[in-house]
């Protein structure tokens, strides 16, 4: 479970320094010998050791499985094709598409042993997989030789990639919730905000961009506005948990009715786009044409996903909404994602060596930019900094939320049956299946509490 010191320490992840992995292969398996004779004149046996693997390069096949928008896999393909000219005798094979299903796909392909090589995930699925079985994936620090730690922060580690005394993954970078705006949609609406953005403020001048427009909306979200706004607003409202760790609700069905409200006074007034649009875009609502067409005002998401507007110098990223005098701020501060390596991995020391590349090695880390947001260390933030290659929006949601971070949240609450129970009870609010907010709130009290109830008789 995640302590409150979580967030705090996350800032301590871009000040660590950073050292290189593994030693880049010979390529000219013609001149090993020589090479061999040298160091066995200098040597060690363990050098002597490692020049014979070397020397037979062996080829090898990885799998690396992904999700993401268009400029992430154009990234990380760019880093694999650098990293495969280095590396001749290792190949990476791409598996990658967008967000939606990917979780069921992840979750199919371990229980059947199929899963890729290499895995991209969502860090709060981690507890599901590890409690379904801890030896999914392969324990990093046992393959000291192959990828350098160093330039992680061991406090951003232990909070969020170890399990049962097991660094399983890696963090891809620093992400944090982000109000990213298109500043050209609010001009035209004449929509301002100040320095702290109430969600009072948020759905008054968000009203604004239907009455001037009706074929436009300020927000534009799937059914992860559940998330992003309802939960948000919740754990604002009651500076607690959404779930308490002994598996029971933290929230009340008044402070539920509340939260509920609003997010519906968001659909009946037109502030957000209308739910049967949206979810045509499930996963991926930049697809949707109005979105890089001057249509669409905002979304509340993730720092990694800056990237995927096209709005150029309109692009804005905003203090996240609030309650005015909240205490807890809900801005969640955790790993962009994390990768990780599977037990059934045939050549784990190769797919180590690759994760070195992407975090420790100035090629990889030039390669994948900030893809997936602010690299996790130092050195390549720095880096990426020093080349132009960093999205100012992302830096800049990172900054606002590390200015004030909110509680970090316990795994429970991100498991898929709370996720889905919750985002269930919200679409059906919205198509009018409640008498209003308090019928769906009761319901999502009593449905989330049974549900809890059997989440935890499971885990027992």
């Amino acid at each position: 479970m995640r302590k409150k010191t979580a967030i705090l320490t996350a800032g301590a992840i871009l000040m660590a320094g950073l050292l290189s992995g593994c030693q880049k292969q010979a390529e000219d398996s013609g001149q090993a010998p020589a090479a061999e004779q040298n160091r066995q004149e200098e040597g060690t046996e363990q050098e002597a050791q490692a020049d014979q693997e070397t020397d037979s390069q062996e080829q090898v096949t990885l799998r690396f499985s992904w999700w993401g928008g268009d400029s992430r896999h154009e990234a990380t393909l760019e880093c694999i094709k650098v990293f495969e000219e280095e590396n001749p005798n290792i190949k990476i094979e791409a598996e990658y598409g967008g967000f939606d299903g990917y979780q069921d796909k992840i979750s199919a392909s371990l229980s059947g042993q199929t899963e890729a090589d290499i895995m991209q995930l969502d860090q709060p699925w981690m507890a599901t997989f590890m409690a379904q079985n801890p030896d999914f994936f392969l324990n990093i620090r046992d393959y000291a030789d192959c990828i350098s730690l160093d330039g992680f922060s061991e406090d951003f580690l232990d909070d969020f990639c170890v399990y049962a005394d097991k660094l399983v993954s890696l963090p891809t970078g620093t992400n944090a919730l982000n109000l990213l705006a298109n500043q050209a949609v609010m001009d035209e609406a004449d929509i301002t905000f100040s320095d702290v953005i109430t969600w009072e403020d948020f759905y008054e001048q968000g009203k604004k961009v239907n009455e001037v427009n009706p074929e436009n909306y300020f927000i534009n979200m799937d059914n992860g506005i559940a998330f992003y706004a309802t939960r948000i607003y919740l754990m604002q409202l009651t500076n607690r948990q959404l779930i308490n760790e002994d598996y029971t609700l933290g929230v009340t069905v008044d402070e539920m009715e509340e939260a509920f409200a609003y997010t519906k006074k968001l659909y009946d007034d037109k502030v957000i786009i209308p739910y049967e649009e949206s979810m045509i875009f499930k996963g991926a609502p930049q697809d949707n044409p109005k979105w890089n067409n001057n249509q669409l005002g905002c979304w509340l998401n993730w720092s990694s996903q800056a990237d995927q507007q096209q709005w150029g110098e309109n692009a804005v990223s905003l203090p996240y909404p609030c309650i005015e005098g909240a205490e807890n701020s809900g801005v969640l501060v955790r790993p962009s994602q994390v990768l990780a390596v599977s037990a059934n991995c045939e050549h784990p020391k190769e797919a180590m060596k690759f994760l070195d590349f992407m975090f420790n090695q100035e090629a990889g880390i030039l390669a994948l930019k900030d893809c997936r947001s602010i690299p996790p260390t130092e050195k390549g933030r720095k880096i990426l900094e020093e080349n132009g290659l960093i999205s100012e929006q992302a830096s800049r949601a990172v900054d606002l939320a590390m200015a004030n971070p909110g509680m970090p949240e316990l795994d429970v609450p991100n498991t898929t049956e709370v996720q889905d129970t919750f985002s269930a009870i919200i679409e059906k609010m919205i198509y009018g299946q409640y008498a209003g907010p308090r019928e769906a709130a009761e319901e999502a009290h009593k449905l989330m509490s049974d549900m809890l109830a059997t989440v935890k008789a499971d885990m027992e």
